[in-house]
């Protein structure tokens, strides 16, 4: 049996448990996120803008309750009892992305520069950005996919050694972000376990019993080892593809990107994007509190 605190309530099953969750009591639909109570619902509604957790003028965050599956302790009968937690629990820097108006700008003077293979200094000689150095290189790197492919057979062998580093430095950030998850103490399945238990849908995580991630239900997570922006060419479109399979044939879940994300870049009901700092954070300190 397992019980819904701020209500009193008890449910036969973990699924009958998530369902009441998901109730219009306790889940906002607009951004996927739970709420102890109506009053505390309506407060959100009424005072975050787009449904984004922001900083109060007097830099303290909206006090937004959530719940982890995973957090559980055993009351005074023997019964399987959630652990409801709130930020204030394990306050963490509110991450909502890089808005558009700041990454296009870098993107379009990067396309324009890209025959010049410029490095991060030359482009900064052309235009002025707040951007992190590491994102900018990462919208240099995404503009010189546009360039016209080199088919002689030293272009060829130069693109695919480019291809393969990519690859092999995606793979080790991947499973470093995998292992730390693991070490929390979360019970998953690798995407190389799911291919072998040929599963059709296989993110780089997915949960034996779903978690909530600052309030948003996650059943699977993907780790993305670059920046997340709408105009990412060839990159974009294939991502979105992907994420609406996951959430298609797994349910909700969410994207974690290694450098962040730019606000808005994808829109899939029932996936939350995070920046990989958070995340991690997040679920230490959701881990500490289950011991």
């Amino acid at each position: 049996m397992v019980i819904c605190v701020p209500c009193d309530r008890s449910f036969p099953t973990q699924r009958a448990l998530e369902q009441h969750l998901q109730s219009p009591k306790h889940w906002c639909e607009t951004c996927n996120r739970f709420f102890k109570s109506v009053d505390s619902k309506r407060k959100h509604i009424k005072s975050s803008k787009n449904h984004l957790d922001q900083a109060n003028s007097d830099g303290v965050y909206n006090n937004h309750p959530s719940v982890s599956m995973n957090n559980r302790r055993v009351g005074s009968h023997g019964a399987s009892t959630m652990r409801v937690t709130t930020r204030n629990d394990y306050l963490t820097p509110a991450y909502t992305g890089v808005p558009r108006n700041m990454v296009t700008p870098v993107f379009k003077m990067a396309c324009r520069l890209r025959f010049m293979k410029p490095d991060v200094n030359v482009l900064l000689s052309y235009i002025d950005t707040q951007l992190d150095r590491m994102i900018i290189s990462a919208l240099i790197e995404a503009a010189l996919r546009l360039l016209p492919p080199d088919d002689t057979p030293e272009g060829r062998l130069e693109a695919k050694d480019i291809m393969q580093q990519k690859m092999e430095r995606a793979n080790i950030q991947e499973i470093a972000f995998v292992n730390q998850v693991r070490d929390f103490g979360y019970q998953f399945l690798t995407e190389k376990e799911q291919r072998n238990g040929q599963l059709r849908s296989t993110p780089d995580i997915r949960f034996l019993e779903p978690i909530l991630i600052d309030g948003h239900l996650c059943h699977w997570i993907e780790f993305k080892n670059y920046f997340g922006f709408k105009s990412n060419p060839f990159i974009a479109s294939k991502n979105k593809k992907q994420l609406k399979r996951y959430a298609s044939e797994i349910g909700s879940g969410a994207v974690v990107y290694k450098l962040g994300f730019e606000i808005d870049h994808i829109v899939i009901a029932g996936i939350h994007s995070f920046r990989e700092a958070e995340v991690l954070h997040f679920l230490e300190q959701q881990s500490k509190l289950r011991k």
